[in-house]
């Protein structure tokens, strides 16, 4: 948090059982990597990462390259690699058993949210202008783009374990869903492959009236219609 501290919680007690400290900046975002034995915290403008659980837990390094907060971290399947994004625009990809960013890609606008596809081949970013991205390692460019609600900042995204469906919320409130298909020529879901959208929140949906309320209605209103078919006898 903006204390510059991290916290280990044991879920079941409440208990803290673990500090770091992260002396830099404030702690933007954490995530560990799949084996539990590094946490990475992003920070403002560079990033650490830590060894977690052999001995004290000790920073093992510091990446550097962003020139503003880092708002997303992540690793890939096996941790060999991870991948950052910034207020300063870019996406970047780090390979964790060399020094320095291997790659860089330009959003052009402070990016808010970013999700790997669990292809492990194509990253998602969704930026403060409201444009949604796909990026294709392996063409190593931008193979899509979508814009769901004009310049309403994406603030978060996320892709379903199944890869069958990308998510999108934005500063409005508004969710956007998308079904992914899959490659040409093969059975593997592609985020570039085929966006199609099937729902939005933008709207919010008409209530549903729970079957007993609307039966107890229309007695009610049978009834009315009933008494007044009924007339009062005429005097003679």
């Amino acid at each position: 948090g903006y204390d510059h501290t991290i916290r280990f919680w044991e879920a079941p007690t409440g208990v803290c059982y673990k500090t770091l400290q992260h002396p830099d900046s404030q702690v933007n975002q954490l995530q560990i990597t799949a084996d539990r034995q590094r946490i990475a915290a992003a920070g403002n403008p560079s990033l650490r990462l830590f060894e977690i659980n052999s001995g004290p837990p000790s920073a093992l390094t510091t990446y550097d390259g962003h020139t503003s907060n880092v708002t997303a971290v992540g690793f890939e399947a096996d941790g060999k690699w991870m991948y950052t994004a910034s207020e300063d625009g870019t996406l970047k990809l780090w390979d964790l058993r060399a020094a320095g960013c291997q790659r860089e890609y330009e959003s052009g606008s402070p990016i808010n949210s970013v999700a790997l596809h669990p292809n492990q081949v194509e990253i998602v970013s969704g930026d403060r202008d409201g444009n949604i991205r796909v990026w294709d390692l392996a063409q190593n460019a931008c193979s899509a783009e979508l814009v769901p609600d004009g310049d309403k900042s994406i603030q978060s995204l996320s892709i379903a374990r199944d890869a069958s469906t990308l998510a999108a919320a934005n500063v409005r409130g508004s969710v956007f869903l998308w079904r992914l298909g899959p490659a040409p020529g093969c059975g593997e879901s592609r985020a570039s492959a085929d966006l199609e959208q099937c729902g939005s929140s933008a709207e919010p949906a008409e209530p549903t009236e729970p079957a007993e309320a609307r039966e107890a209605r229309e007695a009610r209103a049978a009834a009315r219609t009933a008494r007044r078919r009924v007339r009062a006898p005429r005097r003679s």
